[in-house]
Parts: C-alpha cells; structure tokens; sequence
C-alpha cells in the first residue's frame, strides 16, 4: 500500500507529517511506501533530509497575505503542482492521503477528490486556515485540535484527536533540557521561540527587555534565520555575567522537547503544533499570536488561555518592559504558575500521531467485504 502525506511550508506543517509517518510505519509495517509531499523551499528540505520517506516536492505557494501583483504566478504555481500529483498519482494510485492543511496540500487534496482517493485533512488552529476550510469538505474525513473547530468543518465528518507531535515529546527529560540551555545554578530558565522562522516582534521585545531580564532569569532564545546575526551582536555587547545567561539559536531540533520540559515559562507564537508541544510537556505560557493570516494564532491563544494554560499579549501591548512585568508576575506567584502546568497537561493529546496513523490505516484498508 502507498500511503501519501502532504505537509511543507512551514515546521509547523512537517513536524506532524513526519510524526504520523513513523506512526504508519509501526503500524503498516516496513512494507508499507510512504511518500511525502512537500514544498520547494529551504526549510521542507532541511527538516525532511534525514527521514526515511520518499520526498516529492511541488512548486505551490499560498495566494493570502501575498501582494496582488504575486497572485498570478502563485496560481499558476498551484496549476503546475496540480498536474505534477496528478501525473505522479496516475502512476502509483495511494491507498489514502494524510494532509496537514495548508498551501500544498491544496493541489494534492483536489486530485483526490477527482480521482476518488481517501483522504484525511487534520489541522491544530482554533481557527482554521483557508486551505483547510477550503479543501475539508473535499476530504474522507478531518481531524482537529479544538472543539471551537468543529463548526468551521462542513460537509465531511471531523474528530476531535489532538495535533500530531514527535515521539521525543511523550517522556521528555527536563534535567536534560537545562544541560541543553546552558542554565547556571538554579536560574529559572525562560524559553522564548517564534516557530521555525523565528517571530521579529517578539525578537524586538526581547531586545528592548534584555537588561531587565538577565538580571533574574536564564533565557534561550530560538529567534529564527532572520534576527539572528543582528542578536549575537545584542548578545555579544552585554556584560560577561549576563551573557552567559543569554543562549541564542536559530533553530533547535535534536532535544528541543527536553528544553521545552524544562522551561519555568515559554514566551511563544500560538503555532499548532507549538501549542501541542506545549500542552504535550505541560509548559506554563505566555502566547504572543501572530496576526498575520486573519489572525488564525489569536483565536488560537484565546482558546488556550480561557482553560488557564497561558497568559496572552497582543503584539499592540508589547511596549517597553511589558514583558518583563507580565513574566516576572508569573515567577512571582507560584501557585499560578502550577495551575497553569496543570491546565496545559490536560489539554493535551500526545498520542494523536497514533490515532491518526490508525484513523488512515482504516481509511486505506477500506471496509469489511461482506
């Protein structure tokens, strides 16, 4: 049996992917042909090199938040990853097809439907992308991470199971984390990240708070390609005892769920899968969602902050030594911070990776003959 999954774009999009895709492969076996479609860019070839799948990137790109000017070469880029799928499909038909959401999946979702081929779309927003509303009722079936999402699904059955993460994040080791960070004594260590490509309005927040920080905490920063040269020079300028409690990277991949474990705080985007690792090790937060793609990551940390995992701030409130005041309130109030552990924990859903692997396998073996 073939089995296709469609995540690229972003880490957001390829870390579930892959995680459903080792789940596949215990389930299916080693027999099994998995095949991962994927963006052209940088970053869906970094995270997808060393897994074992066969990796077939399209030329697609997204037609929101993009200038108008952009919108024909992007819809012909769709049109050219539509008959690109259709031409590979036509040679190996898949059993079923997994799909994260997003830009890529959309070509890849229509040659299904046209072809008949089950599929399943799964999404981690409280607010779902375009590409999901649009393609969902397209599919066999979708899977999401929100109650709130339910009604945004028309015309296919949806489930609630949780955003597929990786394994590392079932028994993640938090004394591991602070060997990762560097952490001296027993600073609370302060985790703050922006999603793979890093969050400019939080790295400008940081910045202007840095001083203020160090003074109390060991902070990691995965910042993103963009801001990182221009934070080593930050970092590069302080002074001796404050830079050592100041680690800067650009992206961290192997034990990322250690460190995330062993945060006291996380400062975060409201990303789907960053607020399923979250929830997966039980982090107290502050979300900071981004606006852009009509605010999806908003509705997101509004969803996540009435259960009382997270404390929000809009990117309009990040004024000088606001996110100082909001992170050491929290330090400061101890039984807060449990609650908020606590609430985390319980929403989350480490397992979904396997539920949706098994919800797929069905799919493809189809219904019993009678």
């Amino acid at each position: 049996m073939r089995y296709v999954l469609v995540g690229g774009g972003t880490a957001g999009h390829i870390f579930p992917t892959i995680a459903v895709a080792h789940q596949l492969v215990e389930l299916a076996g080693p027999s099994a042909s998995l095949t991962a479609v994927c963006g052209v860019r940088k970053l869906d070839r970094m995270l997808y090199k060393n897994v074992d799948l066969d990796v077939f990137p399209i030329p697609a790109r997204g037609i929101i938040d993009v200038a108008i000017w952009r919108i024909p070469w992007h819809l012909w880029l769709m049109l050219r990853s539509f008959v690109l799928v259709w031409q590979d499909f036509t040679k190996h038909k898949p059993s079923v097809v997994i799909a994260s959401g997003g830009y890529v999946s959309v070509p890849v979702l229509l040659v299904c439907w046209l072809r008949r081929i089950p599929s399943i779309i799964f999404s981690g927003d409280a607010a779902l992308g375009w590409a999901t509303r649009l393609m969902a009722p397209l599919t066999t079936m979708a899977t999401i991470a929100f109650d709130e999402a339910r009604d945004q699904i028309s015309g296919t059955p949806a489930q609630l199971t949780g955003y597929p993460i990786r394994p590392a994040f079932a028994s993640p080791d938090p004394s591991a984390g602070r060997l990762l960070g560097n952490v001296r004594d027993n600073r609370p260590l302060v985790l703050v990240m922006g999603g793979s490509q890093g969050a400019h309005a939080i790295n400008e927040a940081l910045k202007i708070d840095l001083d203020q920080l160090l003074k109390r905490v060991h902070v990691v920063h995965v910042c993103g390609r963009q801001d990182y040269d221009g934070l080593k020079t930050v970092k590069a300028q302080l002074p001796d005892d404050q830079r050592a409690s100041y680690e800067i990277h650009e992206f961290i991949s192997d034990g990322f769920a250690h460190l995330l474990a062993a945060a006291d705080i996380v400062i975060s985007r409201a990303g789907a899968t960053s607020v399923a690792e979250l929830s997966a090790v039980g982090a107290a937060s502050i979300l900071i969602p981004g606006t852009f793609g009509k605010g999806h990551q908003v509705s997101t940390a509004a969803a996540i902050t009435t259960t009382g995992a997270a404390t929000m701030l809009l990117e309009s409130e990040l004024v000088p030594g606001k996110l100082t005041k909001t992170l050491f309130d929290l330090l400061d109030d101890p039984e807060k911070l449990h609650q908020m552990r606590q609430a985390s924990r319980a929403r989350g859903k480490p397992d979904a990776a396997g539920v949706l692997a098994t919800l797929s396998l069905k799919l493809a073996i189809g219904p019993p003959r009678t």
